[in-house]
């Protein structure tokens, strides 16, 4: 095995630059032609989907099936605006990404370890290291949800703790030996699946639609009395740290969108569909200042319609988690809040067959197999994420990542991930303790970072035609401000600072 090399080193006084670098007029590259389907309309579009979906199932599910409607059981309608926001405010900033790396090739957490103050690759390093941190938690969280799940159905043939393993370590062998394709096909059937499911059940059950559109305006949540009399363990816990949790699981968080981002490779969707790939990656690491793209007409064009790619990915993932949050909040707060039932203890999964059960009670069936879709579908798609979270966030500091590759890494990282998803599920943690870890760190915090360095970066190496519009900038700013401060909220509002 070669030696890993990490690099945390000031820059060099006296970079090297290539003479296109200082050259405006001579590009680093063209751009490659569109495919003609972007240029038919949405349903040309509809065939650029792909990342997205790997996305939208391993963020969705745990969301939809759990922290949404528990967020909603607490707090009722009022926790809407909350969800939402989040969930807004992690669409803005994966946008970030995805629209950098179709214009420029290099994901853009790359540029971020050149571009900062500082020694050299610390801001990387420092996502890469909350991420990391993150990701046993959400393998053993979810773990724990399928867990709890398949003892109340089995009536404890197995402990929570064996059913975990079972599911992590099956996954795991099942990830292992498929391919990028067909875990992308299988996570599509999936989260059109729960789109469906939870349109019926929302309209079965009615719920409160005024109280559902106030639940738009932003306000802070309270415990009402009966929680302290029925559910004392969750009165004890900060309304903050519980928010954060909902925050940081709706939509996911950089141990997603990291390897979210990094899957786009895979694609060759606008400059990564370039044969001189390597040569350009090269050429874009020793550039300081400005990049060098094309700034013709006709190649703006050009990127801009590659662009239309990575919007309809990142709208049609995004798309469908806002509007599964807003429907499981809806069934949440009609079904749950209303009798006074939480998710909670061992009863983590049971009280949500209510949403289905108000059609018919033989659907609880289907309730079932659609809870257990969701899940496997975000253990699943997690297990193909995080691998590229991994290999994008350490590959510009360490050479022996970038040896291996993201093939190479994965197993490592598979192993890593799972014997942590497996001391979190042995130790006895419950899957809202397990998650708070990742949900504070990667899912909130992290995330903001990214929104303000994306800014920056677009800033310092983008030519003006080609960086976001005014609005957008904005949004990421509030989204980054919003997410940063739901982190900082939760941490104080436990030690009772606030």
């Amino acid at each position: 095995m070669p030696d890993t090399k990490i690099v945390i080193n000031p820059r060099p006084a006296n970079p090297v630059t290539p003479a296109s670098a200082n050259d405006p007029k001579e590009a680093l590259f063209s751009y490659p032609e569109p495919d003609k389907k972007l240029l038919l309309g949405w349903r040309g579009l509809l065939g650029f989907l792909g990342p997205g979906i790997i996305l939208a199932s391993a963020t969705v599910g745990s969301g939809e099936v759990f922290f949404a409607p528990r967020g909603a059981a607490i707090f009722g309608y009022s926790i809407l605006w909350c969800l939402l926001l989040g969930a807004l405010s992690k669409g803005f900033m994966s946008y970030t990404g995805t629209r950098y790396i179709v214009l420029t090739s290099e994901h853009p957490i790359t540029r971020w370890g050149r571009i900062f103050p500082g020694p050299k690759n610390w801001f990387p390093i420092l996502l890469g290291v909350l991420a990391v941190l993150s990701m046993p938690s959400w393998v053993g969280g979810v773990a724990n949800l399928l867990a709890n799940m398949m003892m109340y159905l089995t009536n404890g043939a197995l402990s929570v703790p064996i059913w975990a393993t079972i599911y992590i370590v099956g996954t795991l062998a099942i990830v292992a030996s498929g391919t990028y394709q067909h875990v992308e096909t299988t996570q599509t059937y999936i989260v059109i699946a729960k789109v469906i499911t939870s349109f019926v059940a929302l309209f079965a059950v009615n719920p409160d639609w005024g109280q559902l559109l106030l639940g738009l305006i932003p306000n802070m949540p309270t415990y009402e009395p009966w929680i302290a009399t029925k559910y004392p363990e969750i009165a004890s816990r900060s309304i903050g740290m519980e928010m954060v949790a909902y925050v940081g699981a709706i939509g996911g968080g950089t141990y997603d969108y990291i390897g979210y981002v990094g899957l786009y490779r895979n694609k060759g969707w606008g400059a990564m569909g370039l044969p001189n790939q390597k040569e350009i990656e090269e050429k874009l690491h020793i550039i300081e200042g400005q990049f060098p793209l094309p700034t013709s007409k006709g190649e703006i064009a050009k990127a801009k319609t590659w662009l239309k790619a990575a919007q309809i990915d990142t709208i049609v993932s995004f798309g469908t988690l806002l509007l599964i949050t807003v429907v499981f909040t809806a069934l949440g707060s009609a079904v749950l809040h209303t009798q006074q039932l939480i998710p909670s203890g061992m009863k983590l999964l049971e009280h949500q067959s209510a949403f289905l059960t108000v059609i018919h009670p033989g659907l609880v069936y289907l309730y079932w197999l659609a809870v257990w879709c969701a899940l496997w579908g975000v253990l699943s798609s997690i297990y193909e994420l995080y691998p590229s979270t991994v290999y994008e966030a350490f590959r510009p500091a360490s050479s022996w990542v970038r040896e291996k590759g993201k093939t190479g890494v994965a197993k490592y990282v598979w192993i890593y991930m799972s014997l942590g998803g497996l001391a979190y599920n042995w130790a006895g943690f419950n899957v809202v303790t397990i998650v708070m870890v990742g949900s504070i760190l990667g899912g909130a915090l992290s995330c903001g970072l990214w929104c303000l360095a994306q800014i920056y970066a677009e800033r310092k190496v983008l030519p003006p035609e080609y960086r976001m519009s005014s609005w957008v900038v904005v949004c990421v700013a509030l989204s980054g401000i919003f997410l940063i401060a739901m982190a900082v909220f939760s941490v104080l509002d436990q030690f009772k600072l606030v």
